[in-house]
């Protein structure tokens, strides 16, 4: 298994300390455990809305990613907490693209060739206006993480190989 594919499999693993506030919301999990607890994993649904990676507006089958990766020290809190997309997640760790926090709280993604890709403002989920703008290899779709029907993918596929 590659090192950064162990990485980010080890985004969300195992849980001990949980520090709340008076109503319950969770403000530290510590450096013991990597795992996001539920009512962590709340607030930052809460706070993300969907996929933080700018452009996608993914808002299923979320992953919580550490900014500073746990293994180098990061916390279990929600500034040091992003939500991607598995499609985003798997692209930031095998893709080696870094999250860089800006002093305005916005993100910035940076793609190994050095280009930036910054979210224009703290919480944004939605694509940035004219979807043809987007930084080259953004992924945009439709799919929300509904169930695929197979019965119509198998139809539509006999019907194409059939009329050719």
């Amino acid at each position: 298994m590659a090192a950064e594919t162990a990485r980010r499999l080890s985004c969300d693993a195992s849980v001990i300390t949980l520090i709340e506030n008076e109503d319950g919301e969770p403000l530290n999990v510590g450096r013991k455990t990597r795992t996001i607890s539920a009512p962590l994993r709340r607030v930052l649904n809460a706070r993300d809305k969907g996929c933080r990676f700018p452009g996608c507006c993914n808002t299923h089958y979320l992953d919580a990613h550490h900014v500073e990766h746990w293994a180098n020290g990061g916390e279990t809190k929600p500034s040091n907490l992003v939500s991607l997309c598995r499609f985003h997640h798997r692209a930031v760790h095998e893709g080696g693209i870094r999250i860089s926090r800006l002093d305005d709280g916005a993100l910035r993604f940076v793609k190994p060739n050095g280009v930036a890709i910054d979210s224009v403002a703290p919480g944004c989920t939605q694509p940035l206006g004219d979807w043809r703008k987007l930084p080259a290899g953004t992924q945009v779709n439709r799919w929300r993480g509904e169930r695929m029907d197979l019965a119509l993918a198998v139809d539509v596929l006999v019907k194409q190989a059939v009329s050719r």
